[in-house]
């Protein structure tokens, strides 16, 4: 089956061909009526047939909505009119008593040219078989008739016969060289096309290792700042109230929401430091990597959870099972610090072309409508990762009756992020 771009450029070249051939036998025509003085005699008849077929061939060849329409079978019924039609009318003049052998040898070879054009366009598009086929068409419809205009074979009438058979063989090396040269030129394109996918990969490499040395640059940095600070204050916290003792309780009210709030924040920064680390998807997969984080989110939260993956996933690009993995984080982060959530279900799983996320938690709930909600921010996030991955993202929450998260990727665009 042709691709688009390659069927538009033969059926330009065609329509270039029909185009000359069109100008070619109206001047042919017009020249041999002047020369005759009638416009109508049947010398001329096959130059008509020619006329015509070329005419109707143009038009064809330019009428873009009957493509859309006839598809795969546009180009092949060009080709056939295109063959059989001139093959035809050269027959009215080959089954004529009047022919001498001369002339009709001449006239068998004046179709040299004429069916040369769709044997290089068979030969451009279609695998050698077809010009095979091709090749045996033009022979057998004329061979018959030239058989039946000899009596006996000899070097008088040899000629006649022969000139099917050499024209076949001419055909068939032209359809083998032209052949031989497309199939060189599709490997070429094939390995180029590979040599650029391994370049690709090869950038994509060379750039998540530039991300992970930042990533573990940025968590030293964090590590030696906000960490030790935040551990810091803790501390301090704990030797004011161990000053303060019991004479002040209110203060040392805050004090215990201060120090709450302090260790939150440490335990928080400190997860993220690992999260900057620790490549999961990269040295685990995905599977293994969601598989751990809800696990360590279920102790974290208490609450039971169902993992639904087959064993074997769909291959994706590292970009797209990042993606994944730090929506499946968000959610179930979400689900330990706000929903209270009892059972947690996550499927992730290839269903109808597409590779489908769904979280499902039977929590507390919220608005959706509420846009200043603690979730907010996270759901934001959520969203825009979804938006770098080429996926649809949708959520649907309310009071009492739990969290719906679902992630969709298209099959199509996953293949295409590989590249």
């Amino acid at each position: 089956m042709l691709t688009e771009k390659k069927r538009s450029e033969v059926v330009r070249t065609f329509r270039y061909f029909t185009g000359i051939a069109m100008v070619y036998f109206a001047s042919l025509s017009v020249f041999t009526a002047l020369q005759t003085g009638q416009i109508v005699n049947p010398s001329q008849i096959q130059s008509y047939i020619n006329l015509a077929i070329n005419g109707v061939l143009f038009g064809y060849l330019s009428w873009y909505w009957l493509e859309e329409k006839l598809e795969r079978y546009y180009l092949p019924l060009a080709l056939i009119a295109a063959t059989v039609v001139p093959l035809f009318s050269n027959l009215i003049y080959l089954a004529s008593p009047q022919e001498t052998a001369q002339i009709a040898i001449t006239r068998s070879w004046l179709l040299f040219p004429i069916l040369i054009v769709p044997l290089v366009l068979i030969a451009w598009q279609y695998k050698f078989r077809v010009v095979l086929a091709y090749i045996v068409l033009t022979t057998i419809i004329e061979l018959p008739i030239l058989i039946s205009r000899v009596e006996t074979i000899d070097f008088i009438t040899l000629p006649i016969l022969g000139v099917p058979l050499i024209r076949a063989f001419a055909f068939g090396t032209i359809g083998h060289i032209v052949t031989r040269l497309i199939s060189t030129q599709r490997e070429q394109q094939k390995k180029l096309l590979q040599a650029n996918i391994k370049l690709s990969e090869h950038a994509v490499t060379l750039e998540q290792l530039a991300t992970s040395r930042e990533r573990n640059r940025l968590a030293r940095d964090l590590h030696d700042t906000l960490a030790h600070t935040l551990s810091g204050l803790t501390v301090n916290f704990e030797a004011i109230k161990i000053l303060l003792g019991q004479d002040h309780p209110k203060i040392t009210s805050m004090l215990n929401h201060a120090l709450e709030n302090t260790r939150t924040g440490l335990t928080d920064t400190r997860r993220a430091l690992r999260d900057l680390r620790v490549k999961q998807v990269e040295d685990l997969g995905l599977k293994l990597a969601i598989e751990n984080l809800s696990l360590q989110a279920a102790t974290r939260g208490q609450f039971e959870i169902q993992l639904f993956m087959p064993e074997i996933l769909p291959e994706t690009s590292i970009q797209l099972e990042q993606c994944y993995y730090r929506i499946a984080q968000e959610g179930l982060e979400n689900i330990v610090k706000h929903a209270q959530a009892n059972h947690v279900s996550l499927n992730l799983d290839l269903h109808n072309s597409s590779y489908i996320l769904k979280i499902d938690d039977d929590g507390r709930g919220f608005l959706l409508t509420i846009e200043n909600n603690v979730e907010s921010l996270g759901i934001r996030g959520m969203k825009e990762r979804a938006a770098e991955c080429q996926g649809e993202l949708s959520i649907e929450s309310s009071p009492d009756n739990g969290t719906t998260i679902i992630l969709s990727t298209e099959l199509k665009n996953v293949q295409n992020l590989d590249l």
